[in-house]
């Protein structure tokens, strides 16, 4: 039972991006695989231990500009990291403990807490989500997973904030990075825009847009090794 849920909740933390999406965690960008891909997508892996922290997807390079702004959703967000961390412990440490060490009444207190903290979770999101006046609609889905299979419950809040792309495409959040990290994502980002290109004719009209963002980060990065 333990192993399946951990395989629910590792399944539950593979992401889809599009070529040049990136996932903001934390200080962090991530651009998923370059050659593992599911429907033309890139695979990207969120990070197993912090489900606690809340992950951004970037607005696609080739999209128009979304509505819901990063700093809105994450003030939104924030103040639930201690439910989102109280959760992980309740479904991988409580439950595996009572499960095995003390069956019966305890193991029905930690399975009723579990359950009634991802309720929290849910109604606090969408309470955070509507004083923000983010769209709460995609939580029906996400809350009623978290219900009925516990293990999703721990990645409540990423889910949530990964329900929508934010407003910024890579580019932005990479020039927000500090310099240390900056170099390096935008190495991935150039990487991510070579393999795009492949998949496309030359003719074709996002090639010759994915080309002079290809020629931009090019440039950037020359510029910064100078």
């Amino acid at each position: 039972m333990i192993a399946v849920a951990a395989a629910i909740y590792l399944a539950d933390c593979i992401v889809l991006l599009e070529r040049g999406q990136a996932i903001r965690s934390g200080g962090r960008l991530a651009f998923g695989s370059l050659h593992y891909q599911v429907r033309g997508r890139a695979v990207a892996l969120l990070n197993p231990f912090t489900p606690f922290v809340a992950a951004f997807r970037s607005l696609p390079l080739l999209s128009r500009a979304a509505a819901v702004e990063m700093n809105d959703a994450a003030r939104a967000l924030a103040p639930l990291a201690a439910l989102g961390a109280l959760q992980l412990l309740l479904v991988f440490a409580a439950l595996p403990y009572c499960l095995t060490r003390a069956p019966g009444l305890p193991f029905l207190l930690a399975l009723a807490s579990a359950y009634l903290n991802a309720i929290a979770l849910l109604a606090l999101i969408w309470w955070r989500f509507r004083g923000a006046r983010i769209a709460t609609r995609p939580l029906l889905g996400l809350g009623f997973g978290w219900l009925v299979c516990l293990p999703l419950s721990i990645n409540a809040l990423r889910k949530a904030a990964l329900a929508f792309d934010v407003s910024k495409d890579a580019r932005q959040l990479i020039a927000e990075l500090p310099p240390a990290g900056r170099a390096r994502a935008g190495a991935d980002l150039l990487a991510q825009v070579a393999e795009a290109m492949q998949e496309l004719d030359e003719g074709d009209e996002r090639y010759r847009r994915l080309a002079g963002v290809r020629e931009q980060l090019a440039a950037e990065a020359g510029h910064e090794r100078l």
